[in-house]
């Protein structure tokens, strides 16, 4: 009994060995990733917003630039945040906590989120989300030792780019028309922006209320992953509790979800504890 008991505690000692050490790598791996995003954003150039910049853009964008943007705001060139709030990988699982850091880059698109899912005592998920220079990636380990995705490939690379025009509401000097960003005419409350990069392109349609704030954001370009296979799903996010932050209006809550043709499925619920913008480093 004592030699099983002696084994025992040996495989127990070992196997935290190994999530302390893969977990210390994964972080490493990370931190590394998030230096190049560092880097960038120090060296990108500034540059200023103007009310007059927005001539010829559909009335609701022009709108909303004049809501949440003042005349001489400062572009943001990098920004990060943290994030609170729950997550669900399908539809029959609970609910779980998250909590995420995340970090973008504007005058090229480009993010990085970090999460962690608490799944319960002892047990969590950590996921790593990224776009960069063209390329997706979803990175998700269990324990941050077995690897349960690493998602790339060309549906990654537009799905990514679809979040980060999704979540640009966040960084709003990001939407403004340039290298990346064109804006086309819908409607008074609606407009259709294209964003464009590497060769990897995506639209969705932002839907602006009365005080000319984003409230929704749609798009039929992102992919959902089913059974090994990738297929384009119409996928919404929600925005809401607007905050005055450095000069800037952005919403703080957010909620995503897949629009099926015989259901909805909601699948995160963020809120937005911190955010900083310029300056270029790691929490």
């Amino acid at each position: 009994m004592k030699k099983i008991l002696l084994l025992l505690g040996i495989v127990v000692i070992a196997v935290i060995l190994m999530v302390i050490i893969s977990r210390f790598m994964f972080e490493k791996k990370i931190d590394g990733e998030i230096n190049v995003l560092s880097q960038k954003g120090s060296e990108a150039r500034s540059k200023i917003f103007h009310y007059s910049d927005l001539e010829g853009l559909p009335q609701p964008v022009q709108k909303y630039f004049k809501h949440v943007l003042t005349d001489g705001q400062e572009y943001i060139k990098f920004a990060r945040l943290k994030q609170t709030g729950q997550f669900r990988m399908k539809e029959d699982q609970p609910w779980t906590p998250i909590k995420a850091e995340q970090y973008f880059l504007t005058q090229e698109p480009a993010f990085l989120w970090k999460a962690t899912f608490s799944m319960a005592p002892l047990l969590w998920i950590d996921g790593r989300d990224m776009y960069y220079q063209g390329k997706g990636n979803m990175l998700i380990k269990v324990l941050s030792t077995v690897t349960v995705a690493n998602a790339i490939g060309k549906e990654m690379d537009v799905s990514t780019l679809i979040r980060f025009l999704a979540e640009a509401p966040w960084l709003p000097t990001a939407l403004l028309p340039g290298d990346y960003i064109e804006w086309q005419e819908l409607d008074t409350n609606s407009a259709r922006a294209i964003i464009k990069d590497k060769g990897c392109a995506a639209s969705g349609v932002f839907t602006f209320n009365e005080e000319g704030e984003i409230i929704k954001f749609v798009s039929n370009d992102r992919y959902m992953e089913s059974e090994g296979k990738y297929l384009k799903e119409k996928w919404t996010g929600y925005f809401g509790k607007y905050r005055e932050i450095d000069g800037m209006k952005i919403p703080t809550e957010g909620e995503v979800e897949w629009n099926l043709p015989d259901k909805d499925l909601p699948y995160a619920k963020l809120k937005i504890t911190e955010i900083q913008y310029n300056i270029p480093k790691k929490y």
